[in-house]
Order: structure tokens, then C-alpha cells, then sequence
């Protein structure tokens, strides 16, 4: 099977990278560079210049419950911002933080069955009020900029494990650093793991598997076999993902990391035998 037919790309992906910001060419906003040194003004002029990744969505929490309730949640200080996603099951719905936010309260409400979002900016340790008659579930994410620091998956450490290929990332629109390494879980299922990575922060970035052995160019990347199979979780840090069921390693001879909106190719990492 080609790599083009693994599957279906996860639901949702295309319309979250275009409704997002656009992540091409080399006017990225304010977004920083983390190959550049970070400018640090007076008062931080004796703090350690810390690299920042692009910012990302990190799950807090998953919260369950049935009638009214009162649950803790901790939001990290750096955090950019916070939400909560929930889903009603009969009636009507409210959360509120406690305490209120300067901004009013509560923060979101609805009818049941339904669902809902909201948003907010407050950290530390929070409470979160919810009033309701049925069944519910809330999920608490904050937005943090943080390198990402996933450990290797359990599978990959195991004694029937074998590193299948592996390869450090170059450069080809954008500068690209780390390694990639293809594992062959016990089971039998392909584990990719971006270790050491960095690239130019930006979102909207996707993470490509390749037939081509080295592409150089964004058109090289574009003509090959290739399947985009998940979103780059962060432009900073280790990393792991879990490759469709029926992926090939014979047929996996690259990772690209790629930009949808505007179409061109980051970085990718051969993967030598």
C-alpha cells in the first residue's frame, strides 16, 4: 500500500490549520525566531534567556460529573490563556470560576443536550462552579509556549523494541534541528520520535511522512509519495507519535514537517538504516 492511502488525516485538522494563522514565508509577526538569541530588556537583563516554542494547547484536565458541582484546577502562571470545553446531557448549563473574573461571570452557559466553549486569562489555583441537572463533562486546556518534554513511550523502551531509522533534520524553507527516530513497538506498530527538535516557531505546521529519501526543495516534498498523518505538537522538544496502523516502514524514508496553509516545507529529516 502507497503512503498516500494510509488514511484519512484526523477530523478537524485542515480547518483548524486554515482558520488559524498563516505560517509561511519570513514575515512571521511577532512570533520569535528560537535559533535567534532572545532580546532581554533591563529589568531581565540578569535572567536567562529561555527559547519559547509556538504557542500550543496542553490538556489540564477532564472533569465528569452529573448534577451541580465544584471542581480545583490549577492554570500554570505562564500560561497565555485557558478553556473550557464541555458537553451537557438534559437542561440547562453554567460554569463559573471562583472567584469571578474581572472580566464577569459566569464564564459560559446553554442549553441541554449541547455544548459549549469559553475562555479566560487568570492563573493559579481556580475553582470552577458548575450548575446543572444531568449528566456533564468539561475539558480544562491552557495555552502555554514552553519547549514540549515527552518522555519516550513506554513501548520504545521495551526489550522487543528496535529503532527501525533515524535521522537528524536540515534545513530547506526553514532551519530545523533534533533527530528523528522510527521505532517498531513490541506489537508491532510504528512509533515516530522527534527528539532534540527544534524549528522556526510558527503554527499550522504538520508532520509529513515521506517516500522521498531527501527532499531539498518544497516542490520535491510536494511531488513525492507522502501522507500528512498528524499535527506537529510543538516547535520545540521531544515528541512522540503513533503512525496509522497500516504504515510501512520500508515505504517511510523521510520526515517533513509542513506548512498547509501556504504550502511549503519546513525542515525533514532523512531516515538512514
Amino acid at each position: 500500500m502507497r503512503i498516500r492511502d494510509l488514511g484519512a488525516r484526523a477530523a478537524g485538522v485542515v480547518a483548524v490549520a486554515l482558520a488559524a494563522s498563516g505560517c509561511g514565508g519570513d514575515d512571521a509577526g511577532d512570533r520569535p525566531d528560537p535559533f535567534e538569541a532572545v532580546a532581554q530588556n533591563e529589568q531581565a537583563s540578569n535572567q536567562r534567556a529561555r527559547a519559547q516554542a509556538a504557542p500550543r494547547w496542553e490538556r489540564v484536565a477532564t472533569l465528569r460529573g452529573s448534577g451541580d458541582a465544584m471542581e480545583a484546577v490549577r492554570i500554570e502562571p505562564e500560561a497565555i490563556q485557558w478553556r473550557v470545553r464541555w458537553r451537557c446531557s438534559e437542561g440547562g448549563f453554567q460554569i463559573s470560576q471562583k472567584p469571578a473574573p474581572d472580566e464577569g461571570n459566569p464564564l459560559g452557559s446553554g442549553r441541554c443536550p449541547g455544548e459549549g466553549e469559553a475562555e479566560a486569562i487568570d492563573t493559579g489555583e481556580l475553582q470552577l462552579a458548575v450548575r446543572t441537572g444531568g449528566r456533564w463533562e468539561a475539558v480544562v486546556e491552557q495555552q502555554v509556549t514552553d519547549p514540549i518534554s515527552e518522555p519516550p513511550l513506554p513501548g520504545m523502551e521495551a526489550r522487543d523494541a528496535e529503532v527501525v531509522a533515524s535521522g537528524p533534520f536540515y534545513e530547506i524553507e526553514k532551519r530545523g534541528r533534533g533527530k528523528a527516530v522510527l521505532h517498531e513497538l513490541p506489537d508491532g506498530r510504528l512509533a515516530l520520535r522527534l527528539e532534540d527538535f527544534a524549528t522556526f516557531n510558527n503554527t499550522d505546521l504538520f508532520v509529513w511522512l515521506s517516500e522521498d529519501e531527501r527532499p531539498r526543495t518544497t516542490k520535491e516534498a510536494l511531488r513525492s509519495e507522502h501522507t500528512e498523518f498528524a499535527v506537529l505538537k510543538s516547535t520545540i522538544g521531544d515528541q512522540n507519535y503513533l503512525l496509522p496502523e497500516n504504515a510501512d516502514a520500508d515505504e517511510i524514508r523521510s520526515i517533513v514537517i509542513w506548512c498547509e496553509p501556504v504550502r511549503i516545507a519546513y525542515t525533514a529529516a532523512t531516515l538512514e538504516r
